[in-house]
C-alpha cells in the first residue's frame, strides 16, 4: 500500500497501532554489525492496512512475512534497535515514553530508523559511532515528558527519493490523543531536530 504522510496523519487520528498477529517469521533481529556494542536489528516486515472504527477509518501495522511494505521498529532494552529503510518506505516506531527517535543516512545513503533507549542506568546513542562511520543524522526527537496519562508516542517515517515525513502521535490503546506533523526535509540537508 502506498501511503502519502497526509495520509498517516489523517487515519492515526482515528486509530494507529502495530499487532503482531502472531506472525513471528516476519520478525528480523539481529547485532547489529555498524554497532555491535548498543545497536540490535530488531524489527517487523508489516503491512499496512486500513482499519474501520466508529470515528472512521484508521491505519494498523500487522506483521507480515511476504506482502510487506513497512518495518516496525521494536523496543531492545539498553539498546538502540533499528532498521533500514533498504526495501520499504515507511518506518514505523511506537512505544516511546522518554527514549529517542532518529533517522539517519548511512555511508551508502540508506535511510535507517532507530529507538534509542535512555534510562537512567545508560544512554545506548549511537550518534558518536555513526558519525565516525560517515552517517548522517537526518532527524531526531527526544520524547521524554511527552508521553502523558499512560500514553506513548508512535513515530512513522514516510520516506521519499529526496525527502522524509515524519509523523509523531501520542496514542493511548491504540488511540491518538495529539499529533503533530512534525516537518518535512530534504534526505542529505542539515540535521534538523524538533520536539513536539
Amino acid at each position: 500500500m502506498d501511503i502519502t504522510s497526509d495520509q498517516v496523519v489523517q487515519l492515526g487520528k482515528n486509530l494507529l497501532f502495530f499487532n503482531n498477529g502472531g506472525k513471528n517469521a516476519a520478525w528480523m533481529t539481529k547485532t547489529s554489525s555498524a554497532f555491535p556494542e548498543k545497536g540490535v536489528e530488531d524489527y517487523y516486515l508489516c503491512g499496512m492496512t486500513l482499519v474501520d472504527t466508529a470515528s472512521g477509518q484508521g491505519l494498523g501495522f500487522k506483521a507480515e512475512q511476504t506482502n510487506f511494505d513497512s518495518k516496525y521498529i521494536n523496543f531492545q532494552d539498553q539498546k538502540t534497535s533499528m532498521a533500514c529503510a533498504d526495501n520499504v518506505k515507511v518506518l514505523a516506531i511506537g512505544g516511546f515514553s522518554g527514549c529517542i527517535f532518529q533517522l539517519w543516512r548511512d555511508e551508502k545513503g540508506l535511510a535507517w530508523g532507530t529507538h534509542v533507549y535512555k534510562g537512567v542506568d545508560v544512554n545506548a546513542d549511537i550518534s558518536l559511532a555513526a558519525k565516525a562511520k560517515g552517517w548522517t543524522l537526518l532527524y531526531s526527537i527526544d520524547t521524554a515528558g511527552k508521553g502523558k496519562d499512560g500514553s506513548e508516542i508512535f513515530v512513522v517515517a514516510v520516506l521519499g527519493p529526496k525527502n522524509a515525513d515524519i509523523i509523531s502521535q501520542r496514542v493511548k490503546g491504540g488511540n491518538v490523543k495529539s499529533s503533530s506533523t512534525g516537518i518535512r526535509f530534504t534526505i542529505g540537508k542539515r540535521h534538523q531536530s524538533r520536539a513536539s
